[in-house]
C-alpha cells in the first residue's frame, strides 16, 4: 500500500530533469541511503526513490519519492515504475540487504530487468545474501578467503573445527549487521548453538588473526571503477558496524589490493556499490576476504574528505566506460592516512564534544534531510537520559517511524 508519492519542488538544479542520467534508489534502511542522493547528483544523475520510510522526501537531490508501508511492495513498485516509463533507468540501486534480496529474487520480465542491479537470475543465486555461497564464489574465483565448511549439524561442525583447529566462527547463512556470528574456541561452544542448525546449514569459518580492513568498491559490469582502503578502529560491538575508520589514500595502498579487488568483482559478477570486508593477516599471509555485500554502506561518500571522491569515477564510466587503473591510483602530492568517524553511530556526548573532529565530517549539503533524520534520534537519546521510562516509551512510539 502506498503512503505517498511526492514530487520534488524543483529546488534549482538539484532536481532538474535535464541531467544526463537517471537513477532509481530502492531502500528499506534510511541510514544506508542518506549519502546516495548527493553523491549521485554530483555524478550527473536525477534521482528517484522508492522506500519504506519518508525521510528521503526531504532531500533536495531527490526528484520524486514513493513511500510504501511494507517492504514487500518495493519490487512490484519498481516494476510498475519501469512499465510506466518511456525509457529504462540508467542505474537501479538496492540500498540495503533486504532491498537487494527482494529485488534480486524478483521474477523480472526479460525486457524490464533493472540495469546494473545484481540479480539471482544472472547467475548470482549462490552468493546473494548467503555467506556460504559467497565463500564458495570467492574460493572458485581465486580470491583468498578463510578456510570454510557448510555444516548441517553440530557434529559435522565440530569434526571440521577439530581438523582445521580452533578458534572458528559459526555464522548463520543469511543475517545483517554482524548478527548471527559466534566465535567458538572449543566443542562446547559449537554445541551451545545446536538450535541454529534446525533451519539451514551454517558456515564454519576459520578465524584469521589480524586487522579488519574495509575495501568497499564500485563496479560496473564486474569491472572495478572505484574503491577505498580503511582500517576499522572502533565498532558498535565486536561483530557490529564500524564507528571510526582510518582511511589510507590509494597511493599508499599495496598494488596487490587492486588486483585482488579486480578478481573479486569478476568472481561475483559485481554491479554497482559493494560493501567488502577483509582481514589483513597478522602472519603476513595477505588479505582474507569474508564479506562482499553488493550494496552501499554508510561510508560510501567518505572518500571525498581525502581527495578520492567517487562521483567523478562514476561519471567517467557512464560517459566513456572508464574503469580504474593502477596508473590512475598514483598522485604527485603527499598523502597521509586520515581517521574519520560516522556521527550517527557515535554517542550523543561524543558528537557534542567533537570527538575525533566529527563536526568536520557531518555533511550539510542536504540540510533538511539531515535535520529530519537526526532530530528524532537525538530526542530519543536525550529522553533516555532525563525522562522516566513510561514517557520514554511514548516518545519512542511517536518518533520511531521518523528515526528508522
Amino acid at each position: 500500500m502506498t503512503v505517498t508519492i511526492e514530487e520534488s519542488p524543483l529546488r534549482g538544479e538539484s532536481a532538474s530533469a535535464t541531467r544526463p542520467w537517471e537513477a532509481l534508489v530502492v531502500s528499506d534502511c534510511t541510514d544506508l541511503t542518506l549519502a546516495l542522493p548527493h553523491l549521485l547528483w554530483r555524478a550527473g544523475f536525477s534521482v528517484d526513490v522508492i522506500a519504506t520510510t519518508g525521510v528521503m522526501r526531504s532531500s533536495k537531490f531527490v526528484r520524486s519519492a514513493q513511500i510504501f508501508t511494507s517492504e514487500h511492495d518495493l519490487a512490484p513498485a519498481v516494476l510498475e515504475q519501469m512499465v510506466a516509463r518511456a525509457k529504462p533507468y540508467d542505474w537501479v540501486i538496492a540500498a540495503d540487504d533486504l532491498a537487494l534480496k527482494l529485488l534480486g529474487s524478483f521474477p523480472w520480465p526479460e525486457a524490464l530487468r533493472p540495469r546494473l542491479l545484481p540479480l539471482e537470475g544472472a547467475g548470482l543465486a549462490n552468493h546473494l545474501f548467503s555467506k556460504i555461497g559467497l565463500s564458495r564464489a570467492l574460493s572458485a574465483g581465486g580470491v583468498q578467503t578463510p578456510p570454510f565448511h557448510a555444516a548441517a549439524c553440530t557434529s559435522e561442525a565440530i569434526e571440521w573445527a577439530r581438523e582445521h583447529g580452533y578458534p572458528v566462527f559459526l555464522k548463520v547463512d543469511s543475517s545483517r549487521g554482524g548478527e548471527g556470528v559466534y566465535e567458538c574456541c572449543r566443542d562446547d561452544d559449537i554445541e551451545r548453538q545446536k538450535a541454529l542448525f534446525a533451519s539451514s546449514p551454517l558456515l564454519v569459518q576459520k578465524k584469521i588473526d589480524g586487522a579488519e580492513i574495509d575495501l568497499s568498491a564500485i563496479y560496473f559490469d564486474h569491472e572495478l571503477v572505484h574503491f577505498s582502503y580503511a582500517r576499522v578502529e572502533k565498532a558498535k560491538d565486536r561483530f557490529g558496524p564500524s564507528i571510526v575508520r582510518t582511511y589510507y589514500p590509494l597511493p599508499l595502498v599495496d598494488e596487490r589490493v587492486f588486483t585482488e579487488l579486480t578478481r573479486l568483482g569478476r568472481a561475483l559478477d559485481a554491479n554497482g556499490f559493494s560493501n567488502i570486508s577483509s582481514i589483513e593477516a597478522a602472519d603476513g599471509s595477505g588479505r582474507y576476504y569474508f564479506e562482499a555485500d553488493l550494496r552501499p554502506n554508510v561510508w560510501i561518500d567518505f572518500p571525498k574528505y581525502f581527495g578520492e571522491d567517487p562521483a567523478p569515477q562514476i561519471r567517467a564510466w557512464f560517459r566513456s566506460g572508464t574503469c580504474l587503473s593502477l596508473e590512475s591510483l598514483k598522485r604527485s602530492e603527499p598523502c597521509v592516512p586520515v581517521t574519520l568517524p560516522y556521527f550517527l553511530r557515535m554517542k550523543w556526548w561524543e558528537v557534542l564534544t567533537n570527538r575525533y573532529g566529527v563536526w568536520r565530517y557531518i555533511s550539510l549539503a542536504d540540510p533538511m534531510l539531515m535535520l529530519e533524520r537526526c532530530t528524532p534520534r537525538w530526542i530519543l537519546r536525550l529522553a533516555a537520559a532525563i525522562f522516566p521510562v513510561p514517557l520514554r516509551r511514548k516518545l519512542r512510539t511517536w518518533l520511531r517511524p521518523l528515526a528508522g
